[in-house]
């Protein structure tokens, strides 16, 4: 269990206990089923700074070198993509000439679309080995390895340094996440730009979307804690926008410490609503945790009703958080499959709930009544993706903030 706070080591005080449970992203061929294994998963608050942040740390080799997870299947992802691009050619010059760097690339495409549109140079930097494949059909030059600080003087040594360093979803997932910023500092050029996309922890207190809270999402941001990596790092934060993403996100855009550009006051206003809503007092989250357990409580009462009226129920997106709320809510039991986009998850196993992913296209109102999105944070999407199914009497379930049909 981890003491300390992984943003200015201070000391951890105990907020939410989830047992043990299976790693969400640990997808199992049915003849490992028997050999799963399940670890302790706890939350709490960091009595000095306040990071709200996972006290359970397991190896990250173990979470990432192989992962299933491609950026590229959604649609909503790849728009986010193109806005942030566009972002970034309007305010920053973002043009054939820059040079991009991405943490956490992935499948290669936010560098694919950078390449395409502004013909940049391009470089990424991903742990997981499967994913290698996917971003050389991509055209995309990708080291195998964890960016650190270590990590960016070999990376400046053979690519030199780099207009535009991009994190998008990968700092919640970091143990150590002010050795990223460090190296992200070392890796920029004098007039270069970091950008960083966190889910807001405003959006996770606000909504009880404790689903977030799993081994792959080590940290739980806020602006102030951006802020503070920044300070700790010789970074600037310099603004903060909004995303629709991941149920709500900030997008974090940062410079070296010396370099004069002028705050925007959105970063100001958006700390202080932080502050108003309590989200840097432990009181605030011992509360978190009675509404968290109250949450579970009245899903399960939601799911069991469904299922004695005979509905047949069914779930889509084998999300990490989806792992994450079937396990911690065990509700399981309610299922018959679930649906998920990704080949490379389909036709295996849910973690902990051992339930079997198939294909959206075999969505049935003959076998389906009640689809609970576990990717709720594409429900959007979704609805337009499986609209006969709605038009012939099919329901979808968002549990989040309270369980709820989607129209």
């Amino acid at each position: 269990m981890k003491k300390k706070c992984r943003i200015c080591s201070g000391k951890i005080i105990s907020i939410l206990n989830f047992k043990k449970v299976a790693l969400s992203g640990s997808f199992l061929k049915r003849e490992n089923i028997t050999k799963e294994k399940k670890y302790k998963l706890s939350a709490g608050v960091c009595e000095k700074c306040k990071h709200f942040q996972i006290e359970n740390l397991v190896n990250p080799k173990k979470l990432f070198s192989h992962y299933i997870w491609e950026t590229g299947v959604s649609k909503k992802n790849i728009e986010l993509i193109i806005d942030l691009l566009k972002n970034l050619k309007l305010r920053y010059k973002l043009n054939n000439k820059s040079k991009v760097f991405e943490i956490a690339s992935n499948d290669g495409v936010l560098l694919k679309e950078a390449k395409k549109k502004y013909n940049c140079n391009v470089l990424g930097i991903d742990p997981a080995k499967n994913l290698l494949k996917i971003a050389k059909k991509n055209n995309i030059n990708t080291l195998i390895d964890f960016f650190s600080f270590k990590c960016s003087k070999k990376i400046i040594k053979e690519f030199g340094k780099f207009d535009f360093c991009i994190a998008r979803n990968v700092i919640a997932h970091t143990p150590n996440p002010n050795d990223i910023f460090k190296g992200a500092e070392n890796l920029l050029s004098s007039k270069g730009i970091f950008i960083v996309e966190v889910p807001h922890l405003e959006n996770i207190f606000r909504d009880n979307q404790y689903d977030n809270i799993f081994h792959e999402h080590v940290g739980f941001h806020s602006v102030q804690s951006i802020k503070d990596l920044c300070s700790k790092n010789s970074l600037r934060l310099i603004n903060v926008e909004k995303v629709d993403s991941q149920g709500g996100s900030i997008r974090c855009f940062i410079t070296k410490k010396n370099r004069k550009m002028k705050i925007n006051k959105n970063l100001d206003l958006m700390i202080i609503q932080e502050k108003k809503i309590g989200l840097f007092k432990l009181k605030t989250w011992f509360e978190f945790s009675k509404r968290v357990e109250k949450h579970k409580t009245f899903l399960n009462e939601y799911l069991k009703k469904l299922k004695k009226n005979n509905n047949k129920i069914s779930a889509y997106g084998a999300s990490g958080k989806g792992q994450a709320l079937l396990q911690i809510c065990d509700i399981g039991k309610y299922l018959d499959k679930i649906y998920d986009k990704s080949k490379l998850k389909q036709g295996l196993y849910t973690p902990g709930s051992h339930i079997k992913i198939v294909d959206p296209q075999k969505i049935s109102i003959k076998n389906t009544d009640y689809l609970l999105l576990l990717s709720w944070n594409l429900a959007k999407e979704i609805a337009n993706q499986e609209s006969v199914f709605i038009k012939k009497g099919g329901k979808l379930v968002v549990p989040f903030p309270m369980p709820h049909v989607f129209k």
